[in-house]
């Protein structure tokens, strides 16, 4: 396995909460032992740049459903190694959930889970935060910003990991564009 994480990534996620979104712990827990254990110690390495990992609540919830007694000790064991706190649903600003629904508009109807929902409200309840996940439709760039990648290569495939902020919705403008039109420079 190698891991290519460049030094400005490492620096753009400087001193920021990261919200870890749950296919980050579900690729933990499907990899070998040494590779688990190198990708803890590259996630580590943000801590050491002053960033701490948080998750909500429905991600715990999602990581652990369909476990036995045993995979649940297990899955906690990762939680707790790499999450500084859980942040609980009650948290979460409501007026900042409308606001987010109405931005993600129809997109949001059927290809946004409520998890990732949560998780896109906290970061743009916490502007000094981040969230980190590989599932890059559930994060549109018409409301969030890719601030860093980093890839994870395996036999036989490539994982990449993105740390997003939230932007805000761009919303096209149309008067211009047909002023634009109207103005034929020539």
């Amino acid at each position: 396995m190698k891991i290519f994480l460049s030094e400005e990534a490492l620096s753009l996620v400087k001193n920021n909460h990261i919200f870890v979104d749950t296919c980050v712990f579900l690729d933990l827990a499907s990899l070998k032992k040494d590779d688990r254990d190198e990708f803890e110690n590259k996630l580590l390495q943000f801590t050491k740049q002053g960033s701490i990992f948080v998750t909500v609540e429905p991600v715990v919830v999602e990581f652990y459903l369909g476990s036995s007694q045993a995979d649940l000790k297990i899955k906690k064991s990762y939680i707790n190694h790499l999450i500084e706190s859980t942040l609980p649903v009650r948290v979460l600003n409501k007026i900042v959930l409308d606001s987010l629904i109405v931005e993600y508009g129809r997109y949001a109807r059927g290809n946004v889970s409520y998890t990732d929902l949560c998780l896109g409200v906290a970061v743009k309840q916490f502007p000094n935060s981040l969230v980190l996940t590989r599932n890059y439709k559930d994060f549109p760039l018409k409301i969030f910003d890719c601030r860093a990648v980093f890839t994870l290569h395996l036999n036989r495939e490539t994982r990449a990991y993105c740390f997003y902020s939230y932007r805000g919705l761009i919303k096209k403008k149309r008067a211009k564009i047909r002023e634009e039109k109207d103005n034929i420079p020539f």
